[in-house]
């Protein structure tokens, strides 16, 4: 068992910096893609609350009460 945790240990400190370099690169010119791609998102999901409101009131207008 403990040869098992070494050998995990082992593979982790050898392998893992190079795993976690090869991910950290230059994003900077990757913000405004982001922030379009948000704001988009926000703008749909602000049409569906939109239509999903309309549709609520309009079954809530067309019940009868009397």
């Amino acid at each position: 068992m403990f040869t098992h945790f070494a050998l995990v240990r082992a593979w982790l400190a050898t392998h893992l910096p190079a795993r976690l370099k090869a991910h950290m690169h230059d994003d900077r010119g990757e913000i405004v893609q982001t922030a379009i791609i948000v704001g988009l998102f926000a703008a749909a999901a602000i049409i569906v609350v939109g239509i999903l409101v309309a549709k609520a009131m309009s079954a809530a207008n067309a019940v009868r009460t009397q």
